[in-house]
């Protein structure tokens, strides 16, 4: 059978669009690049991520404003803000789209009246009140994949509840952004509405093979098993896109450089860094920048081997000079370890007396070793912290990029798979999906903050693709 290549209808115009809780705008970015939508307005409470939406966008109101203040001044009868900016009118918003932080319960699985109460203040309320006020043809709530289980899934009924009772057809999903072609696990939770009279949205199919062991794509409610729809999640006609594939054609920057604009310097050599490249003649790679770590940092990393699972287990315990001209300790063992024995030479394996069974003692931590004394201190409960200080492997994908790329985080590997670094800004962009061209505004720090964040911008468009063919 001959397989097609599928057609989504013209549209006579793209639907004007409102982004509550809109960060630097990895949502509206893939809505844009599907054609279904224009974001006309859009709400980001914190300054930085509203500025680079802002740049990215310079035909969007952006409002720099908590959601709620503006909810309650729209709902007041105000027709603009303290700038004369003008506030969309009922009618005017076709599709509404967010995230709410889940902020505010407690981690516990029990959904009492206080808990309730919580529920009732919280960002996802407010979202729904959006939702309640504009009345969209059109609607999207996406959050972290525990959304739909948490507090025993009551929070999704209660959120499901409130769309159908405000008339909505209503339908939740799990969705795998590395399914449309970023080199990245990262699953989220998907709510799609449609108005009465509109055509609920499918979920859309895969595009790339993804491997099953990062995370199954099923919600358990009450016992049942709820499937997003898609005919394939096994299979799909595209391979894995790899980290190979993302950034292999990055020019080569060291610890610490902040050089905000450079040349690419060699063609792209792969498919998707075609896609990403800015296609402007003479444009530069922007944020190509990583963050600086301590001399002692630099070090340990510089002695990662660059071999595959390689991590802090493979940093020679040895003396070494460090950038600053001083030198590390070697890491010495002081107590046997209850758990793991003596080595095959007969040598201790612990670091503290807890090793042996007694209590911590404060005075047998080392400082300025080269191995982090930390970690062999605590790896009995906590798997020998397998991937800190881990690199990247060419052939693989990143574990969900993270806010603040950090060796000893517990998110993932973030070491460069050839180079002695954290990975750069653009980098982690890339494994988003995010085009070159996009800019990011702000510290470094608040540039990976709002990568982090982001919605993928192909998972977005693969979406905004499913609403146009509806």
């Amino acid at each position: 059978k001959k397989e097609t290549i599928p057609t989504y209808p013209n549209i006579s115009r793209p639907l004007k669009c409102l982004d509550v809780f809109a960060g630097c705008g990895g949502l509206s970015e893939g809505l844009h690049q599907s054609g279904v939508a224009v974001t006309k307005w859009a709400i980001e409470k914190v300054d930085t991520a509203a500025s680079a939406f802002k740049l990215n966008n310079p035909d969007c109101t952006v409002f720099t404003d908590d959601c709620n203040n503006f909810l309650k001044e729209v709902m007041s009868g105000e027709k603009t803000d303290k700038l004369g900016r003008k506030y969309p009118l009922k009618g005017e918003v076709e599709l509404l789209v967010g995230g709410p932080p889940c902020q505010g319960f407690s981690g516990m699985n029990r959904f009492n009246s206080r808990e309730y109460s919580k529920f009732k203040n919280s960002l996802i309320v407010s979202y729904l009140s959006f939702c309640d006020y504009y009345r969209p043809r059109f609607f999207i709530l996406e959050n972290v994949r525990n959304f739909v289980s948490f507090k025993r899934s009551m929070v999704l009924k209660l959120t499901l509840r409130c769309l159908l009772k405000m008339g909505y057809q209503v339908t939740v999903g799990i969705l795998q952004a590395g399914h449309y072609g970023v080199p990245q696990t990262r699953r989220r939770a998907i709510i799609m509405a449609a108005a009465p009279g509109e055509v609920l949205p499918q979920y859309p199919e895969p595009r790339h093979v993804f491997s099953p062991k990062a995370g199954g794509l099923s919600i358990i409610v009450d016992d049942k098993k709820i499937l997003s729809g898609c005919l394939f999640t096994d299979s799909a006609p595209l391979r894995t896109i790899t980290v190979y594939d993302s950034m292999s054609d990055l020019p080569e920057i060291e610890n610490g450089d902040h050089k905000e604009e450079m040349a690419y310097g060699t063609e792209a050599i792969t498919h998707f860094q075609k896609l990403m490249r800015d296609k402007t003649e003479g444009a530069l790679l922007r944020d190509h920048i990583c963050k600086d770590m301590s001399y002692l940092v630099a070090a340990r990393m510089a002695h990662v081997p660059k071999t595959k699972n390689a991590d802090w287990r493979d940093i020679p315990n040895i003396v070494v000079k460090l950038g600053d001209g001083t030198y590390s300790k070697k890491l010495i063992y002081t107590h046997p370890d209850q758990k793991n024995g003596k080595s095959s030479t007969g040598a201790y394996r612990g670091v503290c007396s807890c090793a042996s069974g007694r209590k911590c003692d404060p005075m047998d931590r080392q400082f300025n070793t080269l191995i982090p004394w930390c970690l062999p201190h605590t790896g009995n409960r906590h798997n020998h912290w397998a991937g800190l200080y881990g690199r990247l492997q060419w052939g693989e994908f990143f574990s969900t990029t993270v806010t603040n790329p950090e060796p000893m985080g517990k998110q993932g590997r973030v070491l460069h798979p050839v180079q002695n670094r954290v990975v750069s800004v653009r980098e982690c962009a890339r494994s988003q999906g995010f085009p070159d061209k996009f800019k990011f505004y702000g510290h470094i720090l608040d540039k990976h903050r709002q990568v982090g964040n982001a919605v993928p911008p192909p998972m977005g468009k693969a979406v905004g693709l499913e609403i146009r063919r509806s």
